[in-house]
């Protein structure tokens, strides 16, 4: 049996989930869904008589907490929690790759869907604000980051539970919306703390949030969330049993 390098393996993986998460319905729900904030863009653009405090807060809570997290919730838990249900997780199993590789083209092939159904239409609403360059820039290296964190996130529920997303949305608004709003230590393990950290410090724009820590910070933790995203999927994988 020939060698695989990790790189190749990655690829294959990646290939092989794009082709199994790629279907008409999820990419007319989530289109559709990605042209609310289009226009809710544009009507707070020329209605709200402080389009920039009005567009942060509409940027951080319609499109970071809501929009991003949704879409890599529907795309990342399925990348290898439904190769798993249905059995053609055996397809990558019987080749000669590790788990991390596996682990990573499922993260990898998350965020090819998810990153431009998701980027996309935040920074055109993002534009449509009009409230300047600083705004969009701030929009698109956000939710980058936030893509790739939620996903890596999601990859280890899809593999965790049942119904992940299920769990992935009652951890959105019931985690992340309620409870963190109440309480420091579980705003520090919500991803869209980081986030909106981000956003509202290269803005300048003040919000009374109960947990803000700094730009630096966020960014570091939204990568480290990442990172263990794919670690926990691949040790998950490591454990399972597939027939």
């Amino acid at each position: 049996m020939s060698t695989i390098t990790p790189l190749q393996a990655i690829r294959l993986t990646h290939n092989v989930l794009l082709k199994q998460l790629i279907t008409k319905g999820r990419l007319i729900g989530i289109t559709i869904i990605g042209l609310l904030p289009i226009l809710l863009g544009w009507v707070i653009g020329r209605q709200s008589d402080d389009p920039l405090e009005a567009g942060v807060g509409f940027i951080s809570y319609m499109g970071l907490s809501i929009l991003i997290p949704i879409v890599a919730l529907i795309f990342a838990s399925a990348s290898l929690g439904d190769t798993r249900e249905d059995g053609t997780l055996v397809y990558l199993w019987l080749r000669p790759i590790s788990r991390l590789s596996v682990s990573t083209g499922a993260w990898a092939a998350s965020i090819t869907i998810a990153l431009p159904l998701t980027v996309i239409p935040i920074t055109i609403s993002a534009i449509l604000l009009d409230t300047g360059n600083s705004v969009v820039t701030a929009t698109i290296i956000t939710s980058i980051l936030a893509v790739l964190a939620y996903s890596g996130l999601f990859v280890t529920l899809g593999l965790i539970v049942k119904n992940p997303v299920l769990w992935g949305l009652a951890y959105i608004f019931i985690w992340e919306a309620i409870v963190a709003s109440f309480a420091k230590p579980a705003a520090a393990l919500a991803v869209s703390g980081y986030s909106r950290a981000i956003i509202t410090g290269r803005t300048n724009v003040e919000f009374d949030y109960l947990f803000d820590p700094s730009q630096n910070v966020s960014i570091l933790m939204l990568i480290i969330i990442s990172i263990a995203g794919i670690a926990l999927s691949s040790a998950r994988l490591n454990r399972l049993e597939v027939p």
